[in-house]
């Protein structure tokens, strides 16, 4: 492991550690002095069909894009193994958000016209 310093406290910190991950911010900034304010950006995957697309969500507030994750993660079926998900009914929430890009398969994967 690479120990940095922290620009602003001088402090040596691990910047792969698991709290320094978890806060984010600047990476010459130990995780006490890290502040992230902006949301990061949800990405989903939509099962349509043989080819899935991929979309980017936007939220307003942190606890909004956890609340929507693990919903998403619940009816989507993530780490089920071979247990379908459809037997789970998540709780669905009602969250606002924004799609920021959606990034399509072809659907035309069989050179059909």
């Amino acid at each position: 492991m690479k120990m940095r310093e922290c620009t602003e406290c001088g402090v040596e910190f691990d910047p792969q550690s698991k709290a320094k991950r978890i806060v984010g911010g600047l990476s010459t900034h130990c995780p006490d002095c890290s502040e992230e304010t902006e949301v990061r950006y949800f990405g989903t995957s939509a099962g349509e069909g043989k080819q899935a697309s991929v979309q980017v969500l936007k939220f307003n507030s942190q606890q909004d894009r956890d609340r929507y994750a693990k919903y998403w993660r619940a009816s989507s079926g993530l780490n089920t193994g071979k247990q379908c998900q459809m037997a789970f009914r998540a709780n669905e929430v009602s969250v606002p958000f924004q799609t920021r890009a959606t990034f399509a398969g072809n659907t035309n994967h069989k050179g059909k016209a």
